[in-house]
């Protein structure tokens, strides 16, 4: 079961990160960036399953990036740089 998180482990991930961004966020840009994060995870997770069939370590790697790149641009958006 090794790099095969189970459904409450993922979701706690998801929450405990969301709140993370909310609290250090400035007013909703925490919310969109946590949406942000989570579209962009869930893309590259849909099309892992479409092209592949499925996921491994490297499309898990792939979708923390995905989320974190779609962080910083939202807040790259908000700062106005």
């Amino acid at each position: 079961a090794a790099g095969r998180p189970d459904a409450a482990g993922a979701l706690s991930a998801a929450a405990i990160g969301a709140v993370l961004a909310l609290l250090v966020l400035p007013g909703g840009i925490g919310l969109v960036a946590a949406l942000a994060a989570a579209a962009a995870a869930g893309a590259v997770g849909w099309l892992a399953r479409r092209q592949i069939g499925g996921v491994t370590g490297d499309v898990f790697g792939a979708a923390e990036q995905a989320g974190e790149l779609a962080v910083l641009l939202v807040v790259v958006s908000y700062l106005g740089a």
